[in-house]
């Protein structure tokens, strides 16, 4: 049985007291609110700066396009600001600006840049190699190739559609979008070359104009009578396109004196040696061109033939190579005032051949010049064919 312990005073000793201290409140801390008040401070100074700042310091970009390089970036540069300048390939003159950003008019902060495009010269694509392919499936590569077909067509030996030469030739540089000019056949036409050897001159030309072929004639000292052709190319028998020349020699009925002059020997040299070696041995000379595997401008053969004792100024007859391959165009020197000789050198050396004609006249000062010429100065033509002159000739006695 527990004993309880009756309530009374606390025994007597020392005894020691706690006092709880209640602790102060805190004080609210200001830094975060200066952080916040500085902020505020610093926004605000931003927005009077943009605000309140000179206008001054914007002005509007001008216009540059059009302008060469040099101008526009001066011009920039007048107005406070740094040029960029990219290249593109462009038609355009080579430095001409095409483009600019930002563009004229925009406003800008003094010390910006502006981006210029300036042309970096013509777009040039390669031309596809066309030559032996039908004329449909060559239009359709040559306009893969950004390039346009301009189609001739000519009477050949070649299947009919079939492109027999191009210009520019294949693997050549053209500008995007140029054209390129096809010879395309029209199949086998024309008509047989006849034999006209024999005949008088008249009769030739009659009958080689009715089947559509075109006369160039040279008159030959010869035995035989006066106004008989004595010799024709192509030769008889051969298949020729309407329209193409058959070249006639029609005897000049004076024959060769024992006296005379001796044709040289041109043959294998090239056609503006042949006619200066020609014409050194007083003779006059007419260049006709033939097809041949022999190098371009080459003379095959020449008529009379070398050692041939003929009058002088008599005239001989060079046929010129018109080499293998495909002959490009050229243009057509103008060479009319000039003297017959001289005319004769330049259209030889640009790479024709020449034959003349004389053009009677009655003015003293056009006796020997050139009044006119077929195709006529600056016009495209197909390198070794035949430039036709015409030369101012005085009445003489005989007519």
């Amino acid at each position: 049985m527990t004993e309880e312990i009756p309530a009374g005073p606390p025994p007597a000793g020392r005894y020691v007291e706690e006092e709880v201290v209640t602790p102060p409140p805190r004080r609210p801390l200001l830094w975060p609110w200066l952080v916040l008040l500085l902020a505020l401070v610093l926004t605000g100074i931003a927005a009077a700066y943009f605000l309140t700042r000179d206008d001054a310091a914007k002005t509007e970009v001008p216009n540059v396009v059009g302008l060469t390089t040099a101008l526009a970036t001066e011009k920039l540069g007048q107005d406070g600001y740094l040029t960029v300048v990219n290249a593109k390939a462009s038609n355009r003159p080579l430095g001409t600006v095409i483009s600019q950003n930002p563009p004229a008019g925009t406003e800008l902060d003094r010390g910006g840049r502006v981006t210029i495009v300036v042309a970096g010269g013509p777009l040039t694509v390669e031309v596809p190699n066309v030559v032996g392919l039908p004329v449909d499936k060559a239009l359709i590569r040559l306009q893969a190739a950004n390039l346009r077909g301009q189609i001739v067509k000519v009477a050949s030996t070649k299947p009919k559609d079939q492109v027999i030469r191009q210009l520019p030739p294949g693997g050549s540089k053209a500008k995007k979008d140029s054209t390129v000019a096809l010879t395309v056949s029209s199949g086998p036409g024309g008509a047989t070359v006849p034999s006209v050897k024999g005949l008088t001159e008249a009769s030739a030309t009659a009958t080689l104009s009715r089947l559509g072929f075109r006369l160039s004639i040279s008159r030959i000292p010869s035995t035989q009578p006066k106004g008989i052709v004595i010799s024709q190319q192509p030769p008889p028998g051969t298949k020729a396109p309407k329209g193409s020349i058959v070249g006639l020699n029609v005897s000049a009925g004076s024959a060769p004196a024992a006296g005379g002059v001796a044709v040289p020997q041109v043959v294998g040299l090239d056609q503006v040696a042949a006619i200066d070696k020609i014409e050194q041995a007083g003779l006059t000379v007419d260049s006709f061109p033939v097809g041949s595997s022999k190098p371009r401008n080459t003379v095959v053969s020449e008529l009379p033939g070398a050692g041939t004792k003929v009058p002088p100024r008599s005239v001989v007859r060079i046929n010129v190579s018109l080499g293998p391959g495909t002959a490009p165009q050229r243009p057509v020197p103008d060479v009319t005032s000039q003297p017959e000789a001289d005319a004769r050198r330049a259209l030889a050396r640009a790479g024709f051949t020449v034959r003349t004609l004389d053009q009677p006249t009655a003015d003293s000062a056009e006796n020997g010049i050139v009044l006119k010429q077929k195709p006529a100065g600056g016009e495209q033509a197909t390198a070794g064919s035949q430039i036709v002159i015409y030369v101012g000739r005085l009445p003489t006695a005989e007519g």
